[in-house]
Parts: structure tokens; sequence; C-alpha cells
């Protein structure tokens, strides 16, 4: 939650703070849920804007696309930014939480004015492990921008034709 009460620091110092930047996070763990449903509080609360840079995964992603403007914008490391969706694990034993990800699933859906079709999300249903999920990428590879992949060192297979802007989702240099 440290996360959380860093926004907190920032929203307390400058109350007028519109935007928020995520740099290469991978994750919140087990308390995933919950540091997402804070951030959403504090995202609609202030109508803000979010910005993604590398690696943003797991409730990253989650966090990302709450926002009332999504921009992905170009990785610091030369990589490029990459979204990956998957599962929330969450609570003391990481046990799979259906419940929290269907309503995590709707936010965005709705958030995105229905550009982000709820077929795709709930594609992310059929992995088997933490590292496969949907990955949206910032500028296209392999042909394609959206991808699944089932399961870690599993092949991503081409999900949609869609890119990021069908998503909702600018795209910024």
């Amino acid at each position: 939650m440290e996360h959380v009460v860093a926004l907190d620091v920032a929203l307390k110092a400058n109350p007028d703070l519109k935007e928020i930047e995520l740099v290469d996070v991978p994750g919140a763990s087990k308390i995933a849920a919950d540091v997402a449903y804070q951030f959403q509080l504090r995202i609609n609360q202030n109508k803000m804007r979010t910005f993604a840079r590398g690696l943003c995964a797991s409730t990253c992603a989650y966090i990302f696309l709450m926002g009332h403007e999504r921009t992905l914008l170009p990785a610091r490391s030369g990589q490029d930014t990459v979204l990956l969706m998957h599962s929330i694990h969450s609570g003391i034993d990481g046990a799979f939480q259906r419940t929290y990800n269907d309503d995590l699933i709707s936010i965005v859906h709705q958030r995105s004015i229905g550009k982000f079709p709820l077929e795709l999300l709930n594609k992310m249903y059929e992995t088997t492990d933490r590292s496969g999920g949907i990955y949206i990428y910032r500028k296209p590879v392999d042909g394609g921008y959206i991808f699944f992949q089932a399961q870690y060192g599993a092949k991503r297979v081409k999900l949609s034709d869609a890119t990021p802007a069908d998503l909702g989702i600018n795209v910024d240099d």
C-alpha cells in the first residue's frame, strides 16, 4: 500500500494533481485488489489521467486502464511499453479471486466507454499462471498490438486486430 500512501502525499501537497505516471511496475502481489480499488477511488475523485512507461503488469494495468484518459508513453529502458493484464490473485494464500476480477473487468470496460470489449477482457481467465495474460503493446510487434499467452513460456498468439486507440488508449511520443 506504499504506492497509495505516496499518491495521498502527492495529492495533499498538490490538490490539483490530475496525472499519474506508472513506470515499470510489475504488480502488487497479494494486496492487488485493495491497491486497485484505492487507486480507483483517488482517480475518480480527482478525474485523473494515467500514463504508462515500460512494463505495466497486473495491478498496474488495471490502475492505468482506470484513468479518465489513458496514454502509453515510450519506455525509458529502450524496450517498448507493454501492458500485461491477468487475473488478480489476492489474500493470504494468493488464491484466485473471481469476484475482484469480475469487478475490475467491469470498471475497465465502463471506463473505456465500451471500447475495451468484455470478451477480450475475459480472455484472461484462460491463463494458467501469473505470467500468462493479455499483452497490449504500444507499438506493433509480430503484426499486431494485442496478444494472449496462457502461461509462462507459452507462445504469445495474436488475440485481436485492434490497436490501442481502438481500446480507448492513446499512444504518445
